[in-house]
């Protein structure tokens, strides 16, 4: 996890929330953002990718100043640069 510190990074969860920002500190059950866009999937007819190319070319617009993710939901985790756009 030592290359996501600090940088900005997209949590997908088990759930139909997403979370992106910046990964400041783990532990055992956590994983900490700042400045995050806390979204709820469910609320948009775009789909997971779609939203996420579109946060990568238009910038994070946090809604949370911080963010504890519960790391049991967390499906994949990845750097916000490597999503790819079409």
């Amino acid at each position: 996890m030592d290359r996501f510190k600090n940088k900005n990074i997209v949590i997908d969860t088990s759930t139909t929330w997403i979370y992106i920002g910046e990964l400041v500190k783990e532990d055992n059950n956590y994983y900490y953002l700042q400045n995050v866009d806390a979204f709820d999937i469910s609320e948009t007819s775009l789909s997971k990718q779609e939203y996420l190319m579109m946060v990568k070319r238009d910038g994070i617009v946090p809604n949370r100043k911080n963010v504890k993710v519960l790391k049991s939901k967390v499906v994949a985790i990845t750097l916000l640069e490597d999503i790819l756009e079409k």
